[in-house]
């Protein structure tokens, strides 16, 4: 299916590994341009790379950024902006909080974990909309996750913000209907990122690893970073014109909830 995504452009935060990269490796493949910033260069080099191996001409940008710091954001914006003469596409994605038990984390830890992963979206999207709404057009994929739909002890943190961005994704839906800029939620369950195969690793404690995963979901695996990509490219496509304000659980059914 054509997503009808070939001369678009879109930004993709943490876009050098795991859920970003994949993301980007697919909007390039479906003929988009997209800036990918992270913090690290070199793995965003690297993703570049591979996105323009895959796709002989692909348009790849990259931008070091940190994404607790405004100025950093501007930047990215303002170099999108530059590089491509719109911006179509938002995928928020960087970012994640820290797992851990309640009486251990400080007033420090959960602010650090909030600035990037809630705050740094709000502001990236503060910064995109003007632009969209310009030309009345625009798409923000927020990528969040299930640990805001399933509350536990051990990941307070990253459930408490989780479950700020499901909400704000639909009131920035409502607010971005306005100015023609459609918005929704992703919520992505276990995916085999680099990220999960380390926490994997270090609480499997001498566990047969594929054991392990096979008991993440009903359906006996994690998820691909890939198959989360795949639908972060449908949901910013105009094949996807008629969702909006929706926040979308991909996780193998591992939410055994009536929401999400």
């Amino acid at each position: 299916m054509d997503l009808e995504l070939r001369g678009k452009t879109a930004i993709i935060t943490g876009g050098s590994k795991g859920i970003g990269r994949a993301a980007a490796l697919r909007f390039v493949q479906e003929g988009a341009s997209v800036l990918i910033c992270a913090r690290g260069k070199e793995a965003l080099d690297e993703a570049a790379a591979a996105a323009r191996n895959a796709v002989e001409g692909a348009r790849v940008e990259i931008a070091v950024a940190n994404l607790t710091k405004s100025e950093d954001i501007r930047r990215v914006v303002e170099q999108a902006a530059s590089a491509f003469g719109h911006i179509d596409i938002l995928v928020n994605n960087a970012g994640s909080a820290r797992p851990g038990e309640f009486l251990k984390i400080t007033d420090e830890m959960w602010q650090e974990d909030f600035e990037l992963k809630f705050f740094g979206y709000v502001r990236m999207a503060r910064e995109v909309t003007p632009h969209m709404a310009r030309r009345h057009s625009g798409t923000i994929v927020n990528v969040i996750g299930t640990g805001g739909l399933r509350p536990s002890a051990g990941y307070m943190v990253g459930g408490a913000a989780n479950a700020a961005l499901n909400h704000f994704t639909k009131a920035l839906a409502d607010e971005g209907a306005k100015h023609g800029v459609r918005v929704v939620g992703i919520n992505p369950g276990p995916i085999l990122t680099e990220r999960l195969q380390l926490f994997t690793e270090r609480a499997s404690r001498g566990r047969d690893l594929d054991e392990v995963y096979s008991r993440m979901t009903p359906l006996c695996r994690p998820g691909k970073p890939e198959e989360v990509g795949d639908l972060i490219a449908f949901l910013a496509s105009p094949r996807a014109a008629f969702i909006h304000s929706a926040n979308i659980t991909i996780d193998g059914g591992a939410n055994p909830g009536l929401m999400g």
